[in-house]
């Protein structure tokens, strides 16, 4: 009985990983604002937020190298792949990366890269640090975006 315990438990934490939470976070400082973010098994996590009409995203953990890293998104379709490359903008705590991207620009609602993938996978490109990949399971992304653009 202990250890089909033990195996549920392990087969609930390790399919926790991947799945959209939605949250309207309240600090006792700011108005309430919207979250939406997934995780992966490293640990890191993708995290959607409208910024002032801006609908963007950012890697938050893993991430601790001085520089502004450049980006490139591996956008997984079915068969078909798109690719996307920028400059992101790291935190003063070197811990999170922000995607220069607007999830609300033609390019992305047209085509709707975010909303249908399957899988996102990003790669970091650093000069003087080692590149890092991530990738996350995108599954229901596009409930994440209806959220996150309603007010």
């Amino acid at each position: 009985m202990k250890t089909l315990i033990l195996f549920l438990s392990l087969f609930l934490i390790s399919s926790l990983h991947g799945q959209w939470v939605y949250k309207t976070v309240t600090d006792g400082f700011d108005d309430p604002y919207k979250i939406a973010y997934t995780d992966n098994p490293s640990g890191a996590y993708l995290k959607l937020e409208n910024l002032e009409g801006r609908l963007v995203f950012y890697i938050k953990g893993g991430y601790y190298c001085d520089e502004n890293p450049s980006y490139d998104f591996v956008f997984q379709l079915g068969q078909e792949v798109y690719k996307v490359s920028g400059v992101g903008i790291k935190s003063d705590g070197n811990d999170i990366i922000f995607f220069t991207p607007n999830l609300l620009d033609e390019e992305f609602q047209t085509v709707d890269w975010f909303k249908k993938c399957s899988k996102l996978k990003i790669r970091i490109n650093e000069t003087y640090c080692t590149t890092e990949y991530y990738e996350f399971n995108m599954s229901k992304s596009s409930s994440a975006l209806e959220f996150m653009s309603k007010p």
